[in-house]
Order: C-alpha cells, then structure tokens, then sequence
C-alpha cells in the first residue's frame, strides 16, 4: 500500500530552490532514512511532508489509513521545541 507519494516536488528560500523536482513513493512496512551533509534540505523535506511548508510546486499525498485501515501515524522529534508547538497548530494532523 503507498502511504507517501511525492511528486515532483519544488520548494526554496528566496529565489532560491533548495529541492527541486524530488519525487519517491513510501509504502507500507517500508523504513526509509534521509541522510546528507548539513545544508542538504533534510530537515526542509521533513517539513513540507509533516505540511508545516507548502511546496512552490509538485504535489505531496499522505494516506490518512494505513493497510490496516486503521489511523494512520507519523512520528516526528524536532530538535527545536518550536517546531513543536507549530506542528499541534497546524490544521493537517490531529495530535
């Protein structure tokens, strides 16, 4: 089952793109790692998939069930406290 699907996405600072054109898939009982020199964008990508960012183009889908059919759940530990606080804000999850 495809829980994640990323398509074509496109999102920056300024002018400036930090990713451009990135799309992959996530399915279920899939374990995935993002890894990369400081500046890469990890942290950029994890955002626009928890929808604290919206890509300036491309398209992100997220299940909300999982092949269960039950809720579907995403964990995320923010090394800043604030990125908390915006993520219980946001209107895309229920936490």
């Amino acid at each position: 089952m495809n829980l994640v699907e990323v398509k074509a996405i496109k999102f920056g600072y300024g002018h400036t793109p930090a990713l451009d054109d990135i799309s992959f898939q996530i399915n279920s009982s899939e374990f995935i790692g993002v890894t990369g020199p400081n500046g890469a964008s990890k942290s950029t990508l994890l955002r626009l998939l928890l929808g604290l960012l919206k890509p300036w183009s491309g398209e992100i889908k997220i299940s909300k069930i999982n092949e269960k059919g039950l809720l579907l759940k995403i964990g995320y530990v923010p090394q800043q406290i604030a990125s908390i606080k915006k993520l219980v804000n946001s209107n895309r999850y229920d936490l």
